[in-house]
């Protein structure tokens, strides 16, 4: 889905610009992936805070060849479940860990640019609570997740379950993503496709 809309956005700058620049679409563009290395547990002697190191990926613009978008967008699960598992994850932990607590802010930050490998976006999921939950006693309704944008990375993409239902968090460099709803139209349009199949 969000392959799809950066592949759409590319074509919107290249029409809005009308030949007076060639863009030019990739086959393939890098996310940053970001995972929670315990699986959002807080395990018995644990202390609360972020444990999430990440991961760059390749992904594809286009559906294989001959195949569908269902096709590209199994082929990029199964890309990214077998990514999941490698080191990357946990070393990219550690040496953000390392520079956060020994090394000047702006040493921080230029490792943050230079570690995302020109990343057009970073997209995580968030798995909520399946069911409703209360608080104060009221039903919680809608909960919204939202994902700050690293250094050198124009789009944040948040996908999130509660109680049955699936929402988007967009958050987009105005420069890159003129339109944060057209964009989220984008990609609801692919998951129509998808799931129709």
């Amino acid at each position: 889905m969000v392959s799809h809309a950066i592949k759409k956005q590319l074509k919107y700058h290249a029409m809005q610009l009308d030949g007076e620049v060639t863009v030019h679409i990739p086959k393939h563009v890098n996310l940053t992936i970001p995972v929670h290395l315990t699986g959002g547990i807080l395990r018995p002697g644990d202390q609360l805070g972020n444990k999430v190191g990440g991961f760059v990926t390749s992904i594809p613009l286009n559906a294989p060849e001959g195949g569908s978008s269902r096709d590209r967008v199994s082929h990029i699960s199964r890309k990214l479940h077998r990514e999941k598992m490698l080191p990357a994850p946990m070393i990219s932990w550690v040496l953000a860990k390392l520079c956060s607590d020994f090394a000047p802010d702006w040493i921080s930050k230029l490792a943050l640019r230079k570690f995302n490998a020109n990343s057009v976006a970073v997209v995580s999921n968030i798995k909520g609570f399946p069911f409703g939950v209360h608080w104060l006693g009221r039903k919680v309704s809608f909960i919204s997740a939202f994902l700050p944008l690293p250094p050198g990375i124009p789009i944040g993409v948040v996908v999130q379950s509660y109680d049955g239902n699936i929402s988007l968090g967009i958050n987009a460099d105005m420069r890159v993503v003129p339109d944060a709803e057209k964009f989220a139209d984008w990609m609801l349009a692919e998951f129509e496709i998808i799931s129709q199949k």
